[in-house]
């Protein structure tokens, strides 16, 4: 694989893994009213989308812990085989794939996938969980959407974990292409202040400046360990899922970019995790939300960029164990 898919979807979690190519077989599909929490895969309809749902670890009896994984447009498949196994091993966990992406099903409208709407599902998908509160794990993209979600349903939600959390914001993009500079060779940085010198808009020249990098320079943008990156690619290529950029190009359509001003002042007990070698936007949006959350606790990593569940896996775990366990 040369390149990554997604780099010409303008997308800041890039990192992302994407939409069912096929759909996993023998695995019961429960109208949103009617599920019960069960270990296993499950197929939960919500607000009309069909979704993937796989359940583990029940037996604990906890608040559930949705996991929402990134993109916008990804998937939980490295997650369940890097970070999830031992969070598994204490806690109620819900890995749960948004409309048309991983094994979910797409909506027909390509268009249909509104921050609001992905609201409204992840709340349809508590629901059917039969619970009256849950606690969201979301990484990259799925922190700014786990985030959004408390704000909208705040006496539903329990507690958040926030990895790596970035939006599409202008300040994100200048830092993307901030990092890709302090990485980059000298053919690189000539084609990036190339870039940044044309008049084209901000938006453009962040997508220009992706265009320009390869899998090589993607990987040492995203990992600090470059094993870690070849798992990350391996699992990839081992989930056969894809990403459509559908998602992706709604999200940058409608972005507004206010998603600190937004959480000012959330009462939600959260905890915030950044790798410090994070070029992709986690760690400048972990450290502003750690200003306006009056409740919560930033833990830095510092073998890690914008995969901390992938670079640290055990401490990740470990952390978040320990946070949801706390009262």
């Amino acid at each position: 694989m040369k390149h990554l898919p997604m780099k010409y979807v303008y997308s800041f979690l890039i990192l992302l893994v994407l939409l069912a190519c096929t759909k996993p077989q023998s695995k019961s599909t429960v109208k949103a009213n009617t599920a019960k929490l069960q270990d296993g895969e499950h197929y939960y309809t919500l607000n009309g989308v069909r979704h993937w749902v796989k359940i583990a670890g029940s037996e604990h009896h906890t608040t559930p812990l949705v996991i929402v994984h990134g993109g916008p447009g990804g998937n939980n498949y490295t997650f369940e085989r890097t970070a999830g196994p031992e969070l598994e091993k204490a806690a109620t966990i819900v890995y749960y794939e948004q409309r048309g992406c991983g094994r979910s099903d797409a909506p027909q409208d390509p268009t249909d996938y509104a921050m609001q709407t992905l609201i409204s599902d992840l709340d349809a998908l508590r629901d059917s969980l039969g619970t009256e509160k849950i606690s969201l794990l979301g990484y990259s993209f799925g922190a700014e959407l786990s985030l959004r979600y408390a704000i909208a349903h705040p006496t539903h939600t329990e507690k958040l974990i926030l990895s790596s959390p970035a939006e599409l914001s202008p300040a994100n993009m200048l830092v993307q292409i901030q990092g890709f500079y302090a990485i980059g060779d000298s053919s690189l940085r000539s084609g990036i202040e190339k870039v940044l010198k044309d008049t084209t808009t901000l938006q453009v020249k962040y997508g220009n400046v992706w265009n320009l990098a390869n899998t090589a320079i993607v990987d040492k943008f995203l990992f600090v360990s470059q094993e870690k990156a070849r798992l990350n690619r391996q699992l990839w290529q081992e989930s056969k899922l894809k990403n459509t950029g559908l998602m992706a190009k709604v999200y940058i359509q409608h972005n507004k970019a206010d998603l600190v001003q937004k959480a000012n002042g959330l009462q939600t007990p959260t905890l915030l995790i950044s790798g410090i070698y994070d070029k992709n936007g986690g760690l400048h949006t972990g450290l502003a939300l750690k200003q306006v959350l009056p409740n919560s606790s930033l833990n830095l990593y510092h073998n890690s960029a914008h995969f901390p569940d992938i670079e640290e896996p055990q401490r990740f775990a470990s952390d978040v164990k320990t946070f949801v366990s706390s009262k």
